[in-house]
């Protein structure tokens, strides 16, 4: 397992009180590449893909749209790149506890309310969640065979993974504008 990397950035925009994940990835599409976070992210990324074997590109990009390259609350505050939420049973075996925060829910109409997400020792910790998650739910094995693709494995996973009819598209465009292609590739 790599050292964890973690970053100490300021927070964006998005360091109000509330958490609100649309405002995280709408800063996230609109900020301009930070090639520090890609540095920090890619032994990430690269881990989560030799252990779980989800393609590294799309790791790194769901992490920049999920936490503002970053730069969120939860990334700053809490190492949690992915935005994941605590569930009733608890933060789960990779997550070190809760915090909680105010948030907006829409089920589906709009309503603040307080939800409690996951905190993390780590980058590496919060990636190797994501990659426990997108390979241990039945929400995604249908994307796990894809997994020679970036594209059509990201397309899989936005099916169940957001709400956002365009996120597929925003994690695709994020691996095109930063060539983060190049991480699924052997190191030399």
């Amino acid at each position: 397992m790599l050292a964890a990397a973690v970053l100490a950035v300021p927070a964006a925009a998005t360091d109000g009180d509330v958490v609100d994940q649309d405002q995280v990835r709408a800063a996230a599409v609109a900020a301009a590449p930070d090639p520090g976070y890609l540095k920090a992210a890619e032994p990430a990324a690269r881990a989560i893909a030799a252990e779980f074997k989800i393609p590294a590109s799309v790791t790194a990009a769901q992490s920049i749209l999920e936490s503002a390259w970053g730069r969120s609350r939860l990334a700053v505050q809490d190492r949690n790149y992915f935005g994941f939420k605590c569930t009733s049973a608890g933060p789960g075996p990779v997550a070190n506890g809760c915090h909680e925060y105010p948030t907006t829910e829409c089920t589906p109409e709009c309503h603040p309310t307080t939800a409690s997400f996951r905190t993390y020792e780590s980058m590496t910790a919060s990636f190797r969640d994501y990659g426990r998650l997108i390979t241990t739910s039945d929400h995604y094995a249908a994307a796990l065979p894809l997994a020679g693709d970036a594209n059509a494995f990201v397309t899989e996973v936005a099916k169940k993974y957001a709400t956002d009819p365009s996120y597929a598209d925003k994690v695709i465009k994020l691996m095109q504008d930063n060539d983060l292609y190049r991480f699924d590739a052997p190191q030399p």
